[in-house]
């Protein structure tokens, strides 16, 4: 139980440094800053875009759950439902790719 706990504040905590050091103003700032790792992912420009609409508000709601305090269950909840919404527009293959090159995010 421990162990699933630290596990979960971790995780927790990466999100929340991942999504606070970006400061995104908007869903074209995402793209703009992005827009070479999403050529190079092989994305056409409807994916580009449905991707930085995801990407910007899993930023938002990060922000904000890291303003209200959130506990580690809810920052899983969020990773999964981001994922489940780039299933919506990617293939299998184009999300593994992302994820790969995930940290690369501007």
């Amino acid at each position: 139980m421990k162990k699933y706990f630290l596990g979960l504040t971790i995780l927790l905590f990466s999100l929340n440094f991942s999504y606070a050091n970006l400061n995104y103003k908007s869903i074209e700032e995402v793209k703009s800053l992005n827009y070479e790792l999403f050529e190079e992912i092989g994305f056409d420009e409807n994916k580009m875009n449905f991707v930085s609409r995801v990407i910007y508000s899993t930023y938002k709601k990060a922000q904000h759950m890291s303003s209200e305090g959130a506990s580690p269950q809810k920052a899983i909840s969020l990773d999964k439902e981001a994922e489940k919404m780039l299933l919506r527009v990617l293939s299998h293959a184009e999300l593994k790719r992302f994820n790969s090159l995930k940290h690369k995010l501007k």
